[in-house]
């Protein structure tokens, strides 16, 4: 993908969390990893894996296909 559809992705991903109250911490628990680099990850200096794309939409309850479809 491109640097500007990942962004998007993103975007809606940090939105998504906002919605719910999420903390990044809480998410980072989620993922077995750290705040820091789930930080990184939605700053995108960290490139997100689809194994985590797939457990951040279950988490975040938001369909991946429909994510994928909207950039």
């Amino acid at each position: 993908m491109y640097k500007k559809e990942i962004n998007k992705i993103l975007a809606t991903i940090k939105k998504r969390r906002s919605q719910l109250g999420y903390t990044q911490m809480f998410i980072a628990e989620k993922l077995h990893i750290t705040q820091n680099v789930y930080s990184k990850i939605e700053s995108n200096k960290i490139k997100l894996t689809v194994c985590r794309l797939s457990l951040l939409c279950d988490i975040l309850e938001i369909d991946i296909v429909s994510l994928l479809r909207s950039v």
